[in-house]
């Protein structure tokens, strides 16, 4: 079978060559039958991030690498932008962000129908990196019929939270990868059947994780929450006879259906729908702005830039930046990523998806 791959990143995208090998690179991989790439596209750990890769009988628990089941899950507040009390917020959060947030959601499991185990206590914890939560404001509409579809209006406040499953999925990766290294798996061999049972149970463990310190959130805040969307970015999954779509940094999207691509604290994210059949681009789309600089050269540049830490907990948007961990704070820059609009532009252009709104962040949560 011929392999079929597409790029969809246009003239003013900024990709860093490593990206591209990396992705041609996995175009190669036994079993690789399609290959897409978002305009998000950056390099990882070998293999890129911003990319959905379509196998047949054959898995690469690779290409997903540790966070299996990261994703971001999207609420509305049903409150206005107006009536959001940030100060009780901050107060209730206090100076030990995780600490805090972690006590209100495993204080919610009493109510809670707990279906995942949690051996090492990690319910409740958002993670580092580029995991957050965020409030956001509905600040233009430019689908009306779709956004009231989803009860979505100007003004409005929602609640996004981007993590996956902590330590669980770096536990299976490196048992995975101490036997297997970047090698496929027969997909019905014990081995990948094994990986693809317990891939399933952390997608699940990252899905009410997101939910719970929402939810947690959500009491802080005063607000009742309901969920928008769900939209998981590193996993596989079963497509079709014998095939296999792995996506690393991409979102899972269906036809129509409403995803978040996110943007960096300090710039709009965006409500989009996903168009055309979904074929070409493997049922995926771009799931952020993507890095543009790596932590190491991040941390140097920013702290050239900003002599005093503080500069960074207020954003250009007037975004209030709560994250007690000073070298996440410059890692995590708004600088460190690609443009977002160019990100959308790209999606627009290759007819992957239409944009319902544009959301600006409000305050951003970085344990």
């Amino acid at each position: 079978m011929d392999k079929k791959s597409n790029i969809y990143c246009g003239q003013k995208t900024w990709l860093e060559g490593p990206a591209v090998e990396q992705f041609k690179r996995v175009m190669t991989f036994p079993g690789i039958i399609q290959g897409a790439a978002f305009p998000d596209l950056h390099p990882g750990r070998g293999v890129p991030v911003g990319a959905a890769f379509l196998s047949e009988k054959v898995i690469y628990p690779a290409l997903i690498g540790n966070d299996i089941g990261c994703g971001m899950t999207l609420f509305s507040t049903g409150i206005k932008e107006h009536k959001f009390k940030k100060d009780k917020l901050f107060r209730r959060l206090g100076s030990e962000v995780e600490n805090s947030l972690q006590t209100a959601a495993l204080g919610l499991l009493d109510g809670v129908s707990k279906t995942v185990s949690d051996p090492e206590n990690m319910l409740g914890t958002l993670g580092h990196g580029n995991h957050f939560a965020e409030f956001l404001a509905v600040e233009k509409i430019i689908n009306s019929e779709k956004c009231e579809a989803l009860n979505i209006k100007k003004n409005d406040v929602l609640l996004l939270i981007h993590a996956g499953s902590r330590c669980y999925g770096e536990m299976l990766w490196r048992e995975i990868a101490a036997r297997h290294g970047d090698k496929g798996l027969a997909a019905d061999s014990p081995d990948g059947a094994d990986y693809l049972t317990k891939h399933a149970e952390l997608i699940g463990w990252a899905t009410f994780n997101r939910r719970l310190i929402a939810k947690a959130l959500g009491n802080m805040a005063a607000c009742e929450l309901t969920e928008l969307l769900n939209a998981t970015h590193n996993s596989i999954t079963a497509w079709g006879k014998n095939c296999f779509i792995h996506r690393k940094g991409a979102s899972n999207v269906e036809s129509g259906e409403p995803v978040i691509v996110a943007g960096s604290r300090g710039t709009y994210s965006y409500l989009v729908a996903s168009t055309g059949d979904g074929v070409e681009n493997i049922h995926s789309i771009a799931h952020g702005a993507g890095r543009k600089w790596n932590r190491q050269s991040t941390r140097d540049r920013i702290r050239a830039k900003h002599d005093d830490m503080q500069q960074l907990l207020k954003t250009k948007l007037g975004t209030d930046v709560i994250c007690p961990d000073k070298t996440l704070l410059y890692e995590e820059a708004p600088e460190a990523y690609k443009d977002v609009s160019t990100v959308i532009d790209d999606l627009q252009s290759f007819k992957l998806a239409s944009v319902l709104a544009e959301l600006r962040p409000i305050v951003n949560i970085k344990p």
